[in-house]
């Protein structure tokens, strides 16, 4: 768990979630897988946050390991979803879409292995209300018009609703479109799993033509935005 001015993180499983501090309570950027609902409510609590406070949840994309428990927590909390229309399907199936592959051989080996213990990429679903946010693209207004110095940029390449969050102080939230995880398999920053590789170096350039300084991945640590152009 770490906190920052502007935003607090922590991890549960593979994925990293963060907060942001809005008017009247937080935005929460993902969930983890379901099953982490639980070690949320600890997590969050820890850091002195009930869970009343979570009044808005933006998914960066609906993969599993990103919705996990969204429907559990928009149950208890009455949260609005944020959203692209590309993940408006997915969400209400349940299931994570099959339209990625993975970036090299090396990624395909080891989730081989995971797939024998991880069965299925499935969720409870999730309906989006009347009152939730779909954006179709870029956002300049809704974070402003809640209290956050920020903005919402369509990042695709990894999958086709991929959503990241930039601060005005070039703190990028980017989901999975650029990773710092399973290094050893030759990824680089790259996702483990692309729908279209030069889509994302497209929002990669395009982070950092914004002002992206900092990159906070859902997998693995921050890292400097010079490292996606280098």
């Amino acid at each position: 768990m770490t906190a920052h001015r502007t935003f607090q993180s922590f991890r549960l499983g593979f994925t990293w979630c963060y907060l942001l501090k809005c008017r009247d309570g937080y935005v929460l950027i993902d969930t983890s897988y379901p099953g982490y609902f639980q070690p949320f409510q600890k997590c969050i609590a820890r850091l002195g946050i009930d869970m009343s406070e979570i009044k808005y949840l933006l998914l960066t994309h609906h993969h599993d390991d990103h919705s996990g428990f969204a429907a559990e927590l928009v149950r208890k909390t009455a949260c609005r979803v944020i959203a692209h229309p590309n993940a408006v399907a997915p969400l209400k199936k349940g299931e994570s879409e099959d339209t990625v592959q993975p970036v090299n051989l090396r990624v395909k080996f080891v989730f081989s292995i995971f797939q024998l213990f991880h069965r299925g990429f499935r969720f409870p679903p999730l309906s989006l209300a009347e009152n939730d946010f779909i954006l179709t693209g870029d956002n300049d207004d809704l974070l402003k018009n809640i209290g956050i110095d920020g903005r919402i940029l369509y990042t695709p390449g990894h999958s086709r609703d991929s959503l990241s969050v930039l601060l005005s102080d070039g703190s990028a939230f980017v989901g999975d479109v650029a990773m710092n995880f399973l290094r050893p398999t030759g990824i680089g920053h790259r996702p483990i799993f692309v729908e279209d590789i030069n889509t994302v170096y497209a929002s990669w350039q395009r982070l950092v033509e914004e002002g992206a300084k900092v990159i906070y991945p859902s997998h693995g640590k921050p890292f400097s935005s010079r490292e996606l152009v280098g």
